[in-house]
């Protein structure tokens, strides 16, 4: 995620074309930006049915993206993401200590990635690429992923349908007694893993359960795989 904090000095430093400092960006409801913004010490808004044909992104700040828009990718250093209903993302939506939540039918042409904070993608959701996280949990509803899942400390729920292209990964080392505690994979509702559910450490306790229509097609390595019927 370095790659995030740089891209957004980057902009503010070197461009400095609309770019902030202590300062809030707001896109009003409806408004087209032909370019991205940036800011530092600051929050992104954008309203309501806006096109903004860029990046957005901010160094200690949230990001927030009003119903039915269009925007480039979406990155934030310090502070969550949260994306409303009908909102297409052409990039990458990822942030270093923040949660990102996806609202209904939302599309993003990119990665979901955060280190410390959880993931939650509502039904009809659209991600092309992977979605992953460090320090936090993945919620998934109705919602197709193109790539791999990942995370090192935190549960995964994938439910209503949800469908993972590629595998679902549990990465990480335990370093010591306690690091890293005990983590359950759900799999619900008619929701498929396409690939395999690997855990990278074998000594990691990670249960897999299986439960009304909840498939993996691919092998469970390192897990407990348990099927219930309800």
């Amino acid at each position: 995620m370095r790659r995030n904090v740089l891209s957004v000095l980057t902009a503010c430093g070197l461009l400095a074309l609309g770019c902030g400092v202590n300062k809030s960006i707001h896109v009003a409801d409806g408004e087209t930006l032909s370019g991205g913004r940036a800011t530092v010490n600051g929050n992104v808004v954008i309203g309501a049915d806006c096109t903004v044909q860029g990046d957005c992104r901010t160094v200690n700040g949230r990001v927030t993206v009003g119903t039915g828009s269009e925007v480039g990718g979406l990155q934030s250093v310090n502070g969550s993401i949260k994306i409303a209903e009908k909102v297409s993302v052409d990039g990458d939506v990822g942030t270093v200590n923040g949660s990102i939540r996806l609202a209904a039918n939302v599309s993003v042409d990119g990665d979901v990635e955060t280190v410390n904070g959880s993931v939650g993608s509502e039904s009809g959701g659209s991600i092309n690429d992977d979605v992953s996280t460090v320090n936090g949990s993945i919620q998934l509803t109705g919602t197709e992923v193109g790539g791999d899942l990942s995370t090192v400390n935190g549960s995964v729920k994938l439910v209503d349908g949800s469908r993972v292209a590629g595998d679902v990964l549990i990465k990480g080392k335990r370093k010591g007694i306690g690091t890293k505690r005990d983590l359950v994979i759900s799999i619900s509702g008619g929701s498929v893993v396409e690939g395999d559910i690997v855990v990278r450490d074998s000594k990691r306790k990670v249960k897999v359960v299986l439960s009304s229509g909840g498939k993996v097609m691919g092998e469970v390595k390192n897990a407990e795989l348990v099927e219930s019927g309800t």
